[in-house]
């Protein structure tokens, strides 16, 4: 009578990020001494693997793709920064086709080793 019905939900089995924003460190004089990474929040994640057709969007738009990510859907800031095993990584894109999942790309930050 009844039909069973699969349960079908999103796995992120390979740990957390943080995601953030880069914020300038200045002394009493407002001299800048440093930069941190400020965190917003935490999501799991799955690491996913990066197609043909990712990497020749990203070289015709002039980025290059390090890492791609598969997190739960969020609405992120813009510019957002994001902190995997003390590394930060830009977002250079967000693919978000439906209100589950979002798929996002990273490029390694420049002003990596600046960062504490």
């Amino acid at each position: 009578m009844f039909e069973k019905q699969k349960l079908k939900h999103e796995t992120y089995n390979d740990g957390f990020i943080q995601y953030g924003s880069i914020k300038t460190i200045r002394n009493s004089s407002k001299v800048k001494t440093g930069e941190t990474f400020e965190i917003i929040g935490k999501l799991a994640y799955e690491t996913m693997s990066v197609r043909d057709n990712d990497n020749l969007i990203a070289d015709s738009l002039g980025y290059t793709i390090d890492k791609k990510i598969k997190v739960p859907y969020r609405i992120l800031p813009e510019n957002i920064k994001v902190k995997i095993d003390d590394v930060i990584y830009d977002v250079v894109k967000k693919d978000s086709s439906d209100k589950v999942k979002m798929f996002l790309y990273l490029q390694i930050a420049s002003n990596q080793k600046e960062v504490m």
